[in-house]
């Protein structure tokens, strides 16, 4: 691949006059003080590869000319403006040069220049191109301006890691060329939406003209067949009679012989459905037994769960007193085993203290002894004086004062003033001592408190780590309790929409049954009779579907009417229903019915009012029955509307809206919607089933959740495990806040105490200073004194043999002295020996008090510990019994649910034989009933064709019998025919088998059907009979004077020419349409494959990358990386979102990371992004300002590691610990005298070991 050899800028921005930085090697690092222009080379590069000047910090090319002006620093460490200094000595062009080296090895040089009209011009190899093939030519290098996913500007490295999801998406789309069919798509987009709907408006117009092609044709057809059967009536219509007499009789003798084939499988089947409901019934009662056995256990199951659950609380309470007693426990042994060791210690210090004052006692007494018997005299001889040398000493004395009186008088002030400094300098000495004592103390008791510190702290973060794991399980325990709410509330939600359909089935069911006897009546009755239409509802419809309510409403109870042509074919039918038990129905003879005329002026009485009769489609022939059953009601858009014509222009007329609210004709009003109007919905039996199914499947989960939320309520347990954590927590915690607060005492206290012995040390060193002057002074004194006495004392001295008279004062002096001390010390000794002792012996009983009460504590703590421990295994005992009976109940569950569902599967798989053979069974009844029916309808049409042929007198040939022996009114029809208390049952499980069987002997013909052909006879397809009457129809409609519509054939023609014309724009229409499509997946193939392809490759790279850029000597795995799509299906219309984790971090937003956490996120990114399409360079502008030098050093060691023919790294820094490992350093400095930028360039990789 490429690599940036070096760059060429002649005045631009910092820089004045030619200019030539680099080489650029595989890693190198541009570096230099803040407004240097270190930020401007990375424009130079930005600027010669044809980035906008918008992007380089100016409003237009012409600021980026050098100005010769003192240059100003920014925060980014810029020079981005200059003052004029004059127009003169200022260029007016500016161009930068970037010296490539391609694959091969040869130098391309791109130069873009500044005109002096602020133009830019683009230059590759001294020759001029357009921008466009300039960045063709970078393309062709893998050098994508337009993505700039290799250059990374000052500031941007956060931006990238924090863009939204639709920016990255468009980063990616840039990068991997989707961008540049945007436009396409979205015009083929519009295309094919376009075509599709003119293709579509096309094939409406066609369907249009194919309705009305079928309406002429039809006419066309009827025309023809007008003109064709005209003639043919007379010639016909014998044969007519003959073929339908010989089918009637063919189908009365094969109905016969099915009736009693169906007889014989009836019976079979029924015996099937005894042996079936037996086995049912014992179904049904193995599988009650089982499930009261299940119910039973499940009672059992529940108990037993109940008694754990309520031992809980109590197991969880002696867990707690057990774990706190332990503590106490602990504690009170600590406490003990210090106390016992106190207790030691001072009883072993009592014991020296009374061997101490035993020896003192007796030291003391010898003494007296040693005094009482002369042994403390010296070898000397005695020094008792006699009366003259006793006077003569006193003499000497009396002389030798009165020559020392002034100095005596002064060594007495010394004696005084030494006693006083004496005192205050051992006064000082013992509170220095004692100071230090105490800082001993304080400081033993500090190491003491600390490592009681770190032991509670050790304890805090352990309680810490189990209440956040405790939290945990608890967090958990809440999400399984929301999920089977939620599952709860869905499934009752269904179930409750189950429960719903199914009763809806049911009434549907019954709806279903009732309209299915309907239609069966209406079908029978339609082949018996001729003349019956059929119901209102089922020959008219309303024009638009907001008027079915309205309709509904007026038309009433006349909806389920039966429209026939004759007042006498309505009695009969009357008859027929009343023999046969089909239930009842209302009838409308067309020509005796009186309807009342309709009132025109309702037609154009007000906007938004319609006669109900306008408002519906029916058949013409069949007015007179809509307008009885319709009359002159309105129907009104409002009831605004209908109040108006109602009530202000009284009109007498009933008002119906569209909502469903009447207005009658005496002003009533009554409201609500008919329930006529919302169509049924219809289930089948396999529905019906399978809803069901569906309602046990859900009870039975549902029963699962609430013996799965029986199971104990484990949030409680583990918020009161919390809860005890956290008291825990809390009293460790005080624990700590109190060590901290004494610890804190303690070192305010060592400061107080180490000021005081600031303080007092120099006054010691003073008052000993003065002291030793002081005694000083007194020895002088004290010399002087002696020397004096010497000489009185000299005489005396030489008499009594001494060498001078204070030796013998101070023998004298000292013996007494001597005694007296000796006396005191053992009196002090003695005292304070007793009051030790003392003082030891008390405390030595508080502590042996203390040490008995500990000692009771713990006998009573470890009494309630066993207590409590005996007490919590056996509730856990009993749990363990409980548990293993519920194992042992579940086994048994288990077995009685396998039992159960074998039970049900039988009972469902019985039941489900029986229906089908319930269903079988009535199935082949009705065909029994359809055959009785048809025997009847065919004898009915025998005995008419006779009588219409005896009455018209056309001649049947006959082999026997004569048409006179046929009577001309049937006797047992006209019985009770005016009579209309018809039987209202549903219909008889059983029917009679009812004929004309009496009839028959009553016609004795035989009918000769020697003209029928043999195609005749063995044809009774409707198309024949289609055919004759379509024949006799047409002759009726010449002699009653009825002409076709003929001008069918002609508007036929001009209407097949139009579909023609059509039928073209419709195929044209359509390969538009396609072609459209076709190229618009084209295009959406090509973009989705390119951007899948390069979001592929940078999802599977960046979390690798992230890896290597975050991992270190703690966290050798480093952190987690990864992107996530918003729509998978056209990913490039939504947004991508990149989600990155540091290294022993949770999950968070990627606003929320720190700024170097996002720097390394967002350069893992911009690495992932240059693998799919590497550019052969990468410039970063200080992405490391965020960074701490650790962080720093691993950018550094991943560019190292990269950095290599194939990826040529530049890299703008401030911090060595990067730039230390580039293999080349870039210098940028400011040269003051000429107001300009200049840099150095040093390989550095020349000088590595």
């Amino acid at each position: 691949m490429g690599r940036l050899i070096r760059l060429e800028l002649e005045n631009f921005k910092s820089y004045k006059g030619h200019q030539t930085i680099g080489p650029f090697l595989n890693f190198t690092s541009v570096i230099g003080p803040n407004g240097a222009g270190k930020s401007n080379l990375m424009d130079a590069i930005s600027f010669v590869l044809g980035v906008k000047s918008s992007q380089l910090r100016s409003s237009q090319l012409r600021d980026l000319i050098y100005r010769g002006s003192a240059m100003q620093d920014d925060d980014d460490d810029d020079i981005d403006s200059f003052s004029t200094e004059g127009r003169a000595n200022n260029p007016r062009r500016a161009w930068v040069m970037a010296v490539y080296q391609d694959d091969n090895g040869e130098e391309l040089k791109f130069t873009r220049s500044i005109t002096a009209s602020g133009a830019s011009e683009y230059k590759i190899n001294n020759k001029v191109f357009t921008y466009a093939k300039y960045n063709e030519m970078l393309e062709n290098q893998k050098i994508l301006v337009k993505a700039r996913n290799f250059l990374v500007f000052q500031g941007d490295v956060e931006a990238i890691a924090s863009q939204s999801p639709k920016d990255l998406t468009k980063l990616i789309e840039q990068i991997s060329g989707s961008l540049e069919l945007k436009t396409e798509y979205e015009q083929l987009k519009v295309q094919q939406e376009r075509a599709t709907e003119n293709s579509a408006f096309n094939f409406n117009k066609k369907r249009g003209i194919n309705a009305e092609i079928k309406q002429y044709t039809e006419q066309k057809q009827e025309a023809e067949r007008f003109e064709t059967l005209l003639g043919k009536k007379a010639a016909i219509q014998v044969k007519y009679l003959l073929w339908r007499l010989f089918h009637i009789q063919k189908q009365i003798d094969r109905c016969k012989h099915e009736i009693a084939q169906h007889n014989n499988f009836i019976q079979t089947k029924q015996r099937e459905q005894k042996n079936l409901n037996n086995e049912l019934k014992k179904a049904r009662q193995e599988k009650s037994e089982v499930d009261k056995q299940q119910n039973n256990l499940e009672r059992q199951i529940r108990g037993k769960e109940s008694e754990i659950e309520d031992k809980r609380p109590t197991l969880l309470k002696l867990e707690e007193k057990i774990t706190y007693i332990n503590q106490k426990l602990e504690k009170y042994e600590q406490n003990a085993v210090k106390v016992q060791k106190d207790y030691e210690e001072q009883e072993k210090n009592i014991d020296i203290m009374k061997k101490d004052l035993n020896s003192v006692n007796r030291a003391a007494s010898k003494y007296e002894e040693e005094i009482k018997g002369g042994g403390s005299r010296s070898n000397h001889r005695n020094t008792s004086l006699n009366a003259d040398e006793l006077a003569h000493y006193n003499k000497n004395k009396e002389e030798a004062n009165k020559k020392t009186v002034t100095q005596k008088q002064e060594l007495e002030i010394l004696n005084r003033k030494e006693k006083t400094d004496n005192e205050s300098t051992r006064r000082l000495k013992e509170r220095l001592d004692e100071l230090a004592r105490r800082r001993q103390q304080l400081i033993e008791d500090k190491e003491e408190l600390s490592r009681h510190e770190e032991k509670v702290k050790i304890y805090v973060s352990q309680l810490l780590a189990d209440k956040d794991s405790k939290q945990n399980e608890l967090n958990t325990a809440v999400s399984e309790r929301t999920r089977i709410s939620q599952q709860e509330r869905v499934l009752n939600g269904d179930l409750q929409d189950i429960l719903n359909k199914l009763m809806d089935a049911r009434v549907d069911q019954r709806e279903i049954e009732r309209e299915q006897k309907m239609k069966d009546l209406l079908d029978s009755l339609k082949r018996v009779f001729e003349g019956v239409h059929g119901r209102v509802l089922d020959l008219c419809k309303t024009t638009q579907r907001k008027y079915d309510a309205a309709i509904s409403i007026i038309l009433g109870r006349n909806m389920e009417a039966i429209i026939v042509g004759t007042e006498k074919i309505g009695l009969e039918c009357i008859q027929y229903i009343r023999e046969q038990r089909l239930g009842h129905a209302t009838f409308i003879p067309l020509d005796t019915i009186v309807a009342k005329p309709v009132n025109d002026k309702y037609r154009s009485i007000l906007k938004g009012a319609r006669l109900a009769i306008d408002v519906i489609d029916y058949p013409r022939e069949l007015e007179r029955a809509l307008q009885y059953a319709c009359g002159n009601a309105l129907v009104c858009d409002s009831l605004d509307i209908a109040k108006t014509i109602c009530y202000e222009k009284n009109e007498e007329v009933k008002a119906v809206t569209l909502d469903g609210t009447i207005i009658h004709k005496s002003g009533l009003i009554t409201g609500g919607r008919s329930g006529i109007e919302a169509g049924a919905r219809k289930f089948q039996d396999s529905d019906f089933e399978a809803m069901t199914h569906k309602r046990d499947f859900l009870m039975s989960q549902l029963n699962e959740l609430n013996r799965i939320k029986r199971k104990g309520n484990v949030e409680e347990q583990m918020k009161g495990e919390i809860a005890g954590l956290q008291s825990k927590l809390n009293l460790f915690r005080d624990d700590l806040n109190d060590t901290k607060r004494k610890l804190a005492m303690i070192d305010d206290e060592l400061q107080v105490i180490q000021n005081e012995i600031d303080q007092i040390r120099p006054k010691f060193q003073k008052a000993d200073s003065s002291l030793s002057i002081l005694k000083s002074r007194i020895s002088t004194l004290e010399g002087i004194i002696y020397q004096i006495e010497d000489e009185v004392f000299e005489d005396f001295c030489q008499e009594i043999g001494v060498a001078n008279i204070h030796e013998y004062e101070q023998r004298q002096l000292k013996m007494t002295q001597e005694a007296a001390e000796m006396r005191m010390k053992f009196a002090i000794q003695q005292s304070r020996l007793q009051n030790s002792l003392k003082f030891g012996e008390e405390h030595l009983k508080e502590t042996a008090d203390r040490l008995t009460k500990l000692q009771e504590s713990i006998t009573q703590a470890r009494d309630n510990l066993v207590g409590y421990k005996e007490e919590r295994d056996q509730i856990l005992r009993d749990n363990k019994r409980i548990s293993e009976e519920i194992g042992k109940l579940q086994k048994n569950m288990n077995l009685i649910k396998n039992k159960l569902s074998e039970k049900t599967e039988i009972f469902n798989n019985v039941k489900k034989e029986l229906g089908r053979l319930t269903k079988e069974i009535d199935k082949i009844s009705k065909e029994v009933v359809k055959r009785e029916d048809v025997i009847k309808r065919c004898k009915s049409d025998q005995f008419s064709i006779f009588r219409k042929c005896k009455l018209e007198e056309i001649e049947l040939p006959l082999r026997e019998g004569s048409l006179d022996d046929i009577p001309i009114e049937d006797s047992h029809l006209q019985d009770d025919v005016y009579e209309m208390d018809i039987d209202d049952e549903p219909g008889p499980s059983r029917r009679p088998s009812a004929s004309f069987e009496p009839h028959e002997s009553d016609w004795p013909i035989i009918v000769d059907y020697k003209v029928l052909t043999d195609q005749q006879r063995n044809d009774p397809s409707s198309d024949i009979e289609k055919e004759f009457q379509a024949e006799l129809d047409a002759t009726a409609a010449e002699i009653d004077k009825m002409a076709p519509n003929l001008k069918a054939i002609e508007r036929l023609d001009i209407v097949e020419q139009r579909l023609q014309e059509t039928e073209k724009e419709f195929d044209t229409a359509r390969k538009e349409a396609k072609t459209a499509k076709e190229k618009f997946n084209i295009v959406k193939q090509k973009r989705y494959r390119r951007f899948y392809e390069a979001y592929s490759h940078i999802a599977e790279n960046i979390d690798r990358i992230y890896k290597d850029l975050t991992k270190s000597r703690n966290f050798p795995l480093g952190g987690t990386a990864y992107l996530s799509l918003e729509d998978t299906e056209e990913p490039y219309l939504h947004g991508v979102k990149y989600h990155a984790m540091p290294p022993m971090k949770r999950f968070r937003d990627m606003e929320q990371l720190s700024g170097g956490e996002k720097t390394m996120a967002a350069l893992a990114m911009l690495f992932a992004i240059h693998s799919y399409q590497p550019s052969p360079f990468f410039v970063l502008d200080e992405v490391d300002a965020a960074l701490d030098n650790a962080n720093v050093g691993k950018i550094a060691t991943y560019i190292r590691e990269h950095a290599d023919e194939n990826f040529q790294f530049v890299v703008i820094s401030l911090k060595s610990t990067l730039y230390e490992k580039a293999q080349a350093l870039v210098g940028i400095y400011r040269d003051q005298e000429i107001n300009s930028s200049k840099t150095l360039t040093l390989q550095v990789d020349k000088y590595e070991e």
